[in-house]
């Protein structure tokens, strides 16, 4: 695991994400297996990238009073935001992944604020399915080495991580388990309330890391 990230471990009982997906969007009984359900669907045997795109849009087209959303903000309400002061602001919009068991990579290796140029905010990775082998995302152990690993997670558990600076992509999905999972981005309105470790997280960086850009506004609060 990242040497500062921590991991935020849910009752998937209290926050079943994957019962709602699954009953609610994908009409399916198990996440992890929606890769067979969906070849099914489709009449072929092998799904493709372009599936991974449909299938991320039915989830990333949600209605904001939807079931999903109405779970997310309760989540993040109860599970991150007490951990730094309940002043944060976040994605009120997560974005969404879909990675079909035996397709190909869904993400290019790259720094988050080299595209959101917001150098404070602190990464949530927040899988639906045990991710883990070449199904999840791969990062870097510490910047600027790109020796990409894979991060693995239970359902069940998220990482906090800085994902601003730390280089991290997909490649191929050799296992037999989809991914389905989200990630989203929050600042820290008042880092003096945020006790360790959760203080920490972004720690590792030098001055030569990064380059400091102007914020931008984005998100809502909790």
């Amino acid at each position: 695991m990242l040497k500062h990230a921590q991991v935020v471990s849910f009752a998937t009982d209290k926050y079943p994400f994957d019962k709602v997906l699954g009953a609610y969007v994908f009409k399916v009984p198990k996440l992890d297996r929606l890769h067979l359900y969906w070849a099914k669907k489709i009449g072929k045997s092998q799904p493709s990238y372009e599936h991974n795109l449909q299938l991320r849009g039915m989830m990333q087209n949600l209605a904001d009073d939807s079931l999903f959303y109405k779970l997310y903000h309760k989540w993040v309400r109860e599970m991150v935001a007490p951990k730094f002061g309940n002043r944060i602001s976040y994605s009120a919009h997560p974005k969404m992944r879909v990675h079909l068991a035996g397709t190909g990579s869904v993400s290019d290796f790259h720094r988050d604020a080299d595209v959101t140029g917001r150098p404070d905010q602190i990464n949530c990775y927040l899988p639906f399915t045990d991710v883990f082998d070449t199904n999840t995302l791969w990062c870097e152990s510490s910047y600027g080495l790109k020796d990409y690993g894979p991060i693995n997670l239970k359902y069940g558990e998220a990482l906090l991580w800085d994902g601003g600076y730390l280089e991290h992509g997909t490649v191929a999905n050799e296992t037999q388990s989809t991914r389905v999972s989200c990630d989203f981005r929050f600042s820290v309105e008042n880092q003096d309330q945020v006790q360790s470790p959760w203080n920490e997280i972004l720690a590792g960086r030098s001055a030569a890391t990064v380059e400091m850009r102007g914020p931008v506004s984005e998100g809502v609060r909790a």
